[in-house]
């Protein structure tokens, strides 16, 4: 039987929360990842957050929101999968249980963001269908936004649009609309 037959995909609840931090490190290779994420995505966030288990063992996770500024867009902020379950599609499958998510509240486009120097996310990424920000400089060939995620933070900054005929035809633009034609109401009773 195939491994990913058993997994079981859903949103994420606040319990969640002590479970991912619990594996962080270990999953990035003891690098400390754990203070990262803040519990409000698993209490303000959980209809854009997923977690993925295998029988009661969680195996992925993927946070993300829909920006209040942005209408039109929706963010992936953090995503992991278990080592020994990778390369079997799980990150593709919590990718696209968000962007259903996203359609559903009617975002045109999600973003995300990554270090330079991590090829194996960017590779994803553009295997996932999205787009570089051209950014203002380019590290080992990859355009970046500098200090994104503060001094030195340099990032790759990402965005796919979700359907072919979605709108607008950038994130992040300013959809004019025509002014509301406004019509007196007359006091209850009034003729």
């Amino acid at each position: 039987m195939d491994a990913t037959t058993c997994l079981r995909q859903r949103h994420t609840d606040p319990s969640d929360y002590a479970r991912v931090v619990a594996v962080m490190d270990d999953w990035w290779d003891g690098r400390p990842m754990s203070s990262r994420p803040s519990h409000v995505f698993f209490s303000h966030f959980e209809t854009t957050g997923f977690v993925m288990e295998a029988g009661d063992e969680l195996v992925g996770f993927l946070l993300g929101f829909l920006s209040q500024t942005r209408s039109d867009e929706a963010y992936i902020h953090f995503v992991g999968v278990h080592p020994g379950f990778r390369g079997l599609g799980l990150g593709r499958r919590l990718y696209a249980g968000f962007f259903a998510a996203a359609h559903t509240y009617g975002r045109a486009w999600v973003c995300s963001i990554t270090a330079p120097g991590n090829r194996a996310s960017i590779a994803f990424h553009r295997r996932m269908g999205f787009a570089i920000d051209p950014g203002d400089a380019v590290i080992d060939g990859v355009p970046v936004k500098l200090d994104y995620a503060g001094a030195g933070g340099h990032r790759v900054v990402f965005c796919r649009r979700l359907a072919p005929d979605a709108w607008p035809l950038a994130p992040g633009s300013v959809l004019e609309h025509p002014a509301p034609v406004l019509r007196p109401v007359s006091p209850a009773g009034a003729l």
